[in-house]
């Protein structure tokens, strides 16, 4: 720019050349002058812009972000866009029946009893112990159930009850087809099922047979809490009843769940 602004006397020397002199060759000679130097300034422009494309060349280049599925780009934030779970939902082979404030988390019954008939809570005569699977409520019924296992099988390999029966509960995907040992490599085997606490299984009658969103026989269903030696908690799923049962004489239902 400097350069531009030291050609301006030239350009008024240019153009009032005529009038400083009448000899047309000393004319002639300060507007070869005027072109020369008006030459090397255009070589040396030519010269500033490389330089200085060169340089904008060399600058970071802008990230460039692309949203795939689940993701959302609100100018410089990124967020993940994730879905969430409802009481109705079918999903990892069951229906979902909780749903907990996150949307992200909750539990899910099986489309269908773990057995067609009913069973006893207890295995064999040995059976009628205190295990200690007293717990109830949300996430309750997990743990009951391995203490019942642990102690129902530990002086009795070969029988089968209500919290086995759970636990052994395997489904495709399509929540209703069982799983085949050994399962296939490309088929989708949820097994990670175990006998509700009362809290849950009430839950469960509440969310899911109250609102018709699945299909349970009008009997009595198993909890996995105990409420006592010889008894546990039932859920009358004809009227939502909870009531207490004897562990080896009452035959109940078994609707397996599952947490996610």
């Amino acid at each position: 720019m400097k350069k531009l602004f030291a050609l301006i006397p030239l350009l008024f020397s240019a153009a009032t050349f005529a009038n400083d002199s009448d000899n047309i060759w000393y004319n002639i000679q300060v507007l070869y002058n005027f072109t020369s130097e008006l030459r090397q300034l255009t070589q040396s422009l030519r010269a500033d812009l490389t330089s200085l494309q060169a340089k904008v060349d060399a600058l970071p280049k802008p990230i460039h972000y692309s949203a795939g599925d689940g993701i959302e780009i609100n100018g410089s934030v990124i967020q993940a866009k994730v879905a969430r779970h409802f009481i109705g939902e079918e999903y990892r082979g069951g229906i979902v029946f909780y749903v907990d404030e996150s949307g992200q988390h909750g539990l899910i019954a099986s489309k269908r009893d773990a057995l067609d008939k009913g069973i006893s809570w207890r295995n064999g005569d040995s059976g009628n112990k205190i295990t200690n699977a007293q717990g109830d409520g949300i996430g309750a019924g997990e743990t009951n159930t391995r203490l019942i296992i642990s102690q129902q099988t530990a002086d009795n390999q070969q029988g089968t009850f209500a919290a086995l029966v759970a636990a052994n509960f395997m489904v495709l995907g399509d929540g209703v087809t069982p799983c085949k040992t050994p399962v296939a490599p490309d088929a989708v085997c949820y097994g990670d099922w175990y006998l509700p606490s009362a809290y849950e299984l009430q839950l469960l009658y509440q969310n899911l047979q109250s609102n018709n969103l699945s299909s349970f026989a009008p009997e009595f269903y198993w909890s996995s809490t105990e409420a006592g030696v010889s008894k546990a908690w039932l859920v009358n799923f004809s009227s939502g009843e909870v009531v207490s049962g004897k562990k080896a004489s009452t035959l109940g239902k078994v609707r397996a769940v599952s947490n996610f």
